[in-house]
């Protein structure tokens, strides 16, 4: 399955697979990209979530989704994780079965 092309706007296009994390920032989204650049679009996280889900991506919490790629590890419990560059990100007690349920399988 290939991974879309995200287009930043009309000079710049990031592949997916190079986002590490979104964040949500009220109708905004800030990607972060494994280069260290960041954009903001104008598009909610619910929106990315629909379009991103199949290609590996984990709502954790209200505002905040990951690229399962870039996970290093997990809590015990799955109330938390930490990404490959070192970030860690609580995961919020609603979500945590499912991320369990993904990293399981």
């Amino acid at each position: 399955m290939n991974i879309p092309l995200l287009k930043i706007d009309r000079n710049h296009k990031v592949n997916s697979s190079d986002i590490i994390f979104l964040k949500a920032n009220i109708n905004y989204t800030e990607i972060h990209l494994q280069n260290g650049k960041k954009f903001i679009l104008a598009k909610t996280l619910k929106r990315f979530q629909e379009d991103y889900e199949q290609f590996g991506f984990v709502r954790i919490s209200r505002s905040v989704i990951v690229n399962m790629e870039f996970v290093a590890k997990t809590g015990n419990q799955f109330e938390n994780l930490k990404l490959k560059n070192k970030i860690q990100f609580k995961v919020s007690r609603r979500r945590r079965e499912n991320l369990k349920r993904i990293i399981v399988q």
